[in-house]
């Protein structure tokens, strides 16, 4: 998800001649330890000494367009199927 988050904020940089080089994302993830499942997915954006603060928010916004967690927000149905073919 990192890395889907990371393009936007990529473009977002390269779109208005911000220097990203130095700009890291962090993920880590919080997990219920009775179902195993992921309740919280972080990510850090960290950013050099000297990246210009009023874009700090706006960074924050281009990583939310990410498609991948846009599509974890409202998951899509799942249909897993096998199927026989022919070789």
């Amino acid at each position: 998800i990192a890395t889907c988050a990371g393009i936007y904020i990529l473009g977002f940089c390269q779109k208005r001649n911000i220097p990203y080089e130095g700009v890291r994302l962090v993920q880590s993830w919080e997990r219920d330890e009775k179902s195993r499942r992921l309740t919280t997915i972080r990510i850090n954006i960290e950013v050099p000494p000297g990246f210009p603060e009023k874009y700090h928010k706006a960074l924050v916004r281009a990583a939310a367009q990410c498609s991948v967690k846009k599509t974890m927000e409202n998951p899509p149905d799942f249909d897993v199927r096998t199927v026989v073919t022919s070789p």
